[in-house]
């Protein structure tokens, strides 16, 4: 097989990701902004087919694929959303592939991955093998089965994507792979000429699903979501939106693994293909040595007695490590690490123990305190000092009993976390949540 020729498109990424990985070069003063795609860009790519080398494309879309053409059919890693987008991503295959499909890997059962799955039932009846990892089945069943419970969270972050009405079943989260894939046990095949590895980490970057798809002779790794949204960044070891935690210790596993097979491409899934071994190296040993080093200093602290919220305040990546947190987040990965070892009871206090929630006794303390209003008085106290976050606090036991004082405090604190986070971290899911909490705030105002 012929080594890969770069096109002009990608050449400019490769100098981009060159200059971005150069180990002498790399800011990490300024670490955000070495990673120009926001996760909400996503939303706003169109189908368009790029190729990677002269025998694999990228099919661009919001979850995009990737065709792989041998002289004995070709083979398809991801299909996809399930929207409109499939019909076009379909099409662009059908012009581009040298044969039948012959394999669909899919990486995970997350929808921009396997949302289109549904558009190759016809290849699948008549051979094409589906391929996954072993957990695929489990973790499509964790997401389907309480389908309604996650749409509600979703609308709340995605409110003008995600519709709460009822909706037809999601089928492809009821097809399972022909031949699945286990940790320790590789799946290879050979394909004109081509051959082809299949490996089941422990855990991945977005489940215990992915599996990695390996080009020996080109040294291309197809990665899935193992590196999340954007690259590099620190990786959604807990994702807001609900799911799973991503267990740290298999994620720096995973992550040795891809540097013993010192791929030269990294076809990942969301915007750029990544090209450079040695920018390769040295990003992945960073994302790497930032989750062991969370893990460590996790542990370290609950050895040491802190709390959680102690640790999820006080534990930074230190300069070397910094990565962009745009998806994932270290904090909400230093909390999820915590309850991973011990679980959701923090010994703090024994009510948690019980069904009683922390809010039944708020309608008390409003009255204990003579109403909401001395709440929001003493919110905008925490206002003047610069502490939003604990103005918060307070204005959450308001609620119920928002008065337009509470709520006009309320949006204040609101807009300085969102300041603090665009011009901080911008990670997206933060100022997603944060922006549903003012949009409700203005909402109630309208009304009183």
């Amino acid at each position: 097989m012929r080594q890969p020729a770069l096109d002009a498109a990608l050449v400019s990424l490769l100098a981009c990701a060159l200059w971005l990985g150069n180990a002498g070069e790399i800011s990490a003063r300024k670490v955000e902004s070495d990673v120009p795609q926001r996760v909400d860009d996503l939303q706003s790519l169109e189908v368009k087919a790029e190729p990677i080398n002269d025998f694999i494309y990228k099919i661009e879309g919001e979850g995009a694929m990737f065709l792989i053409n041998t002289r004995e059919g070709s083979v398809l890693v991801d299909t996809g959303v399930a929207s409109e987008q499939s019909a076009d991503q379909k099409q662009a295959v059908r012009e581009l592939a040298t044969g039948p499909i012959r394999k669909i890997v899919v990486t995970h059962a997350h929808a921009d991955h396997a949302g289109g799955l549904p558009a190759w039932q016809e290849e699948i009846d008549a051979g094409a093998e589906f391929i996954g990892h072993h957990r695929y089945a489990y973790m499509a069943r964790l997401q389907d089965e309480p389908l309604p419970y996650f749409k509600r969270r979703f609308h709340v972050l995605y409110p003008t994507r995600v519709s709460l009405e009822d909706e037809p079943p999601r089928p492809y989260w009821n097809m399972r792979p022909a031949r699945e894939v286990y940790p320790g046990s590789d799946y290879e095949f050979e394909l004109g000429g081509v051959r082809f590895v299949v490996i089941a980490p422990e855990n991945g970057g977005e489940g215990e699903d992915g599996i990695l798809l390996w080009l020996p002779e080109s040294r291309v790794l197809f990665t899935g979501d193992l590196f999340g949204t954007l690259y590099p960044m620190f990786p959604n070891l807990y994702t807001v939106r609900g799911e799973k935690y991503r267990d740290p210790l298999d994620y720096v596993d995973a992550l040795d693994l891809v540097l013993e097979l010192k791929p030269e491409v990294i076809a990942h899934t969301h915007f750029r293909v990544i090209e450079g071994e040695e920018y390769i190296r040295e990003s992945v040993t960073r994302m790497r040595d930032a989750v062991q080093y969370v893990w460590d200093e996790t542990v370290k602290g609950m050895n040491a007695g802190k709390t959680v919220w102690e640790l999820m305040r006080d534990i930074q990546l230190p300069e070397h490590l910094q990565l962009s947190q745009g998806h994932g987040k270290v904090s909400w990965s230093v909390r999820a690490t915590w309850e991973i070892i011990a679980g959701w009871y923090y010994y703090d206090t024994i009510a948690n123990l019980y069904h009683v929630p922390p809010t039944a006794i708020h309608r008390d303390v409003v009255e204990m305190v003579g109403g909401a209003d001395a709440l929001a008085a003493r919110a905008r106290t925490y206002l003047a000092k610069g502490q939003p976050l604990e103005a918060i606090r307070l204005l959450d036991i308001a609620a119920g009993n928002e008065t337009k004082a509470v709520l006009n405090a309320r949006i204040e604190a609101v807009e300085k976390l969102i300041a603090e986070a665009k011009s901080g971290l911008s990670n997206y899911s933060e100022i997603g949540l944060l922006e549903a909490d003012l949009r409700a705030s203005r909402q109630l105002l309208a009304g009183r």
